[in-house]
C-alpha cells in the first residue's frame, strides 16, 4: 500500500471531518427548502403562525388531545422528527402506490386516473360554534372530468401483523382522517361518495391492506366533530387539555413527553409556551421556536451555553440564571459561573456560596413563575 503524501493527507482529513451528522442536517433541511420552493409551496418553511382555534387538519383528527394543542401552540419540539419514516412514507406512496393505484384504474375503468391529493375545506356547525376542516388528501381516483370517485389514505407500518388479516380494523385516527376527505369531496360531485379506503403498507417487505371504510355519520358526528369542537374550546380558552392518547406506546413517541410529564421527568401538565428549564432541544427545534408565533421569546441559559452562537445573535434574549434563596440574578454567560453546560448539574449561586450556603441557580424562564422551579 502507497504511503499517503502530506497533501492527500490533509485532504482525507479535511473530507473526513467534513461527514458529520450536522452537516447532513443541514444539508438535508436546505435540500427540503429547495424542494418546497420548486413545488411551489414556499410556506412549508416560513416561520409558524397561530392557527385559528377552530381550523382543523384532517390528519390531526382524534390524536391526543394534549399533543394536539401543544402543536397548535407552536411549542418547542423536543427531538428531532423521524424523517427517514416520512421519507420512506413518500418514496413508497409516490414510486409504488400511486403507479399501483394508475393501473388499477386504467384496467378498471378506462375514464379514471389518479390525482395525487385533492383540497378539502369546509365548515360544520357544531354547539361550539362553526369548526373548519382543511387539508389536502391523499392520492384519489377520480373521473376523466377530475369527479373524485375513491379517496384513499396510505399509511406506511414496520408490520402489518398486528391486523386480522381476514377482517382487518382501521386505526381510528386514519378512519377519521379519511372521514373528513370523505365528508369534504362529497359535497363537490351529483353522485353519493361514501367509501374510501385506508391502504398500510409494510415498510419492510412492501406489503399491502387495503382497509375498505365506509363513511359512518354517527363516527363523524359523536366521535370526530365532537373531538374537534373539544379541541376548539382548549384553544380558546387557553385550558391544558388532558393526556388521552389512543395507545399509551404513543407517549414514548410524543414529542412534548418532558412537558406533557410522561418522561419520568420533574415537568408535569406544563403550559405550552417557552423552552423547558434545563433541558437540551435539537437546534432545527430551537430556531423554529424562536421564529414562529408563540413559539419561544427568548433562549434559557442552557440553549445558550449548548448554541452560543444563537445567544450572540442580536435579537436573540437569554433568560438569567436566577437564585430561590436569595433572589440574585445572573446573565447566563457571567464569567464567575463555573458550569459545564450540564443541565442534571446547574450552577450554585456564587452570593450564597460565598455566605457558606449552597443554593443551586434555577433559569428565570416565564415558566419560573408557573411554579415549576418551586
Amino acid at each position: 500500500m502507497t504511503a499517503s503524501t502530506p497533501q492527500f493527507h490533509d485532504r482525507i482529513r479535511m473530507l473526513s471531518e467534513a461527514i458529520t451528522k450536522d452537516a447532513f442536517t443541514d444539508w438535508y433541511r436546505e435540500r427540503q427548502i429547495r424542494q418546497n420552493l420548486r413545488d411551489g409551496q414556499p410556506w412549508r418553511h416560513a416561520p409558524d403562525t397561530l392557527r385559528d382555534p377552530e381550523r382543523h387538519s384532517p390528519h390531526q383528527l382524534l390524536q391526543c388531545q394534549r399533543k394536539t394543542y401543544y402543536k397548535a401552540k407552536n411549542t418547542p419540539v423536543e427531538d428531532e422528527p423521524p424523517a427517514g419514516i416520512f421519507w420512506a412514507g413518500s418514496r413508497i406512496e409516490e414510486d409504488l402506490i400511486m403507479p399501483f393505484l394508475e393501473d388499477v384504474a386504467l384496467d378498471t375503468a378506462a375514464d379514471a386516473y389518479v390525482q395525487n391529493s385533492m383540497w378539502v375545506e369546509y365548515e360544520m356547525a357544531t354547539d361550539q360554534g362553526a369548526l373548519h376542516i382543511r387539508g389536502s388528501t391523499d392520492p384519489v381516483i377520480c373521473t376523466e372530468a377530475g369527479d373524485p370517485l375513491l379517496p384513499t389514505e396510505i399509511k406506511t407500518k414496520r408490520s402489518l401483523t398486528q391486523f386480522d388479516q381476514a377482517d382487518p380494523t382501521p386505526d381510528r385516527r386514519h378512519k377519521a382522517q379519511l372521514h373528513a376527505y370523505l365528508h369534504g369531496l362529497d359535497q363537490t360531485v351529483s353522485h353519493s361518495l361514501d367509501m374510501g379506503l385506508v391502504i398500510y403498507v409494510d415498510r419492510t417487505q412492501h406489503d399491502l391492506l387495503p382497509v375498505c371504510v365506509e363513511f359512518d355519520s354517527e363516527f363523524w358526528t359523536e366521535t370526530v366533530i365532537d373531538w374537534a369542537a373539544d379541541q376548539t374550546t382548549y384553544r380558546l380558552s387557553d385550558e391544558l387539555p388532558p393526556a388521552d392518547p389512543e395507545q399509551q406506546w404513543g407517549c414514548e413517541y410524543c414529542s412534548y413527553r418532558q412537558r406533557c410529564g410522561r418522561d419520568d421527568d420533574p415537568f408535569a401538565d406544563t403550559p405550552a409556551t417557552g423552552f423547558l428549564p434545563l433541558t437540551s432541544y435539537p437546534r432545527h427545534a430551537v430556531v423554529e421556536a424562536l421564529e414562529a408565533e408563540g413559539g419561544a421569546d427568548a433562549l434559557t441559559p442552557t440553549l445558550a451555553y449548548q448554541y452560543p452562537d444563537l445567544a450572540a445573535e442580536a435579537e436573540t434574549d437569554v433568560y438569567p440564571w436566577t437564585c430561590a434563596l436569595c433572589g440574585e440574578e445572573y446573565a447566563w454567560d457571567w464569567n464567575e459561573l463555573e458550569w459545564d453546560g450540564n443541565p442534571a448539574n446547574p450552577p450554585m449561586c456564587p452570593a450564597c456560596t460565598s455566605g457558606h450556603w449552597f443554593a443551586e441557580l434555577a433559569e428565570g424562564t416565564p415558566l419560573w413563575e408557573d411554579g415549576l422551579h418551586e
